[in-house]
């Protein structure tokens, strides 16, 4: 078993901050910062004939860390910049006439929504579904929606509301009974909760990778299977999506085959270097490791509120996730509660009327001592 106090030390994180975002925003290991540095150095030294994080050799090194943790092949993943333009890649790519529908989830993150909202335009129609607080509501709910005029559900891993996490493996048996797309944000679910995307029969995949992942802002990537590829109208196009791209004439329309068509042209490579470090750092614990521990810091969290008298939305839930939404049992002003908060070095969102906590390995018991200090000293008044 790892050494989680020594792994905490990895972190450069302020003395006086406690950070119980990173279901937000994480904030990484210092060796990815570290690794820039280097490549910065190397660039400046001999720019593109830089040897210390070779591009071709550092986007395939990413590939294969998404495809070992979350399943498929390297060329079923694009890296790009957040979960926003992968959806809306594959929104406009979508098969789909005048009249077929699509099946969002109610309260869901925006950049799950408003890419899928474009279609309206073309006669699509968008239904909401709620999630409820059980699987067994949502997939209530799902049933209830389905007609023979869906074509494709969109839904996160992990309600970033709630926490919930929702049952991927019995909604994509679904989706899949009815000839229904699955398309997934896993956003709040790449790093923290377990996803094979062949076995839960997800057709494409999107997210962030500045969360439970630990990368930088910017970075994201794209998963699309290989029989889904083959089903897409792709209606975008750049310089790297055509075969042998580094060739640049004569222009052709002999595009690539695999997810690496949606990556239009040069890369942030200085987030690829951060990004690619932050995943070593989590292989080398193992991913498995790193989500149990998640886990057990985020029950830890959940007896300190609930020692404190707070209402733990975590507890009504039938699956769990690191995600923690709690409030004072008794009624308080919830803005000016996380403003004190945060005062005190307490780093959490403030989410539909609860306060939301999410520990990485950049969190350690020490920490949570002084996090049930705070939360122990803090008057609550309306």
């Amino acid at each position: 078993m790892p050494d989680f106090a020594a792994l905490r030390r990895a972190f450069s994180l302020r003395k006086d901050l406690i950070w119980l975002n990173n279901c937000g925003v994480s904030v990484p290991p210092r060796s990815s910062a570290e690794a820039v540095c280097q490549y910065l150095e190397a660039f400046m030294a001999s720019g593109v004939l830089q040897r210390f994080k070779p591009h071709a050799v550092l986007k395939h090194k990413i590939q294969s860390y998404l495809a070992k943790f979350l399943g498929g092949k390297p060329h079923n993943y694009a890296l790009l910049n957040n979960t926003a333009e992968g959806m809306t890649f594959i929104a406009q790519s979508l098969p789909l006439n005048a009249g077929d529908a699509i099946l969002l989830v109610e309260r869901e993150y925006p950049s799950n929504v408003y890419p899928f909202v474009q279609l309206k335009k073309n006669g699509v129609t968008i239904r909401f579904v709620a999630p409820g607080l059980s699987n067994e509501e949502f997939i209530h709910n799902i049933k209830q929606a389905i007609t023979p005029q869906v074509r494709a559900m969109a839904l996160s891993a992990v309600d970033w509301l709630t926490g919930l996490k929702f049952d991927l493996a019995r909604i994509g048996a679904l989706l899949k009974e009815h000839g229904i797309f699955f398309l997934l944000d896993a956003a709040q679910g790449a790093g923290h909760v377990p996803i094979g995307v062949q076995e839960l029969k997800v057709d494409a995949m999107a997210f962030s990778c500045w969360k439970w992942l630990l990368g930088p802002l910017g970075s994201g990537a794209l998963y699309v299977s290989d029989d889904f590829m083959a089903k897409l109208d792709i209606r975008v196009a750049g310089t790297s999506s055509v075969k042998n791209d580094e060739q640049s004439l004569p222009y052709r329309e002999d595009y690539k085959e695999t997810a690496e068509r949606f990556m239009l042209s040069t890369a942030p490579y200085l987030n690829w270097v951060f990004l690619e470090n932050s995943l070593a750092f989590l292989d080398s614990i193992g991913l498995d490791v790193v989500m149990v521990r998640l886990m057990e810091l985020a029950e830890q969290l959940t007896t300190i509120l609930r020692n404190a008298g707070w209402e733990i939305l975590r507890d009504r839930l039938d699956q769990k996730s690191a995600i923690v939404c709690a409030r004072p049992a008794q009624a308080c002003d919830m803005a000016k509660l996380h403003a004190t908060l945060l005062h005190k070095g307490i780093v959490c969102a403030l989410r539909e009327g609860y306060l939301r906590f999410s520990p990485h390995l950049n969190v350690a018991e020490e920490d949570l001592v002084q996090f049930a200090r705070v939360v122990e000293d803090i008057p609550l008044r309306s």
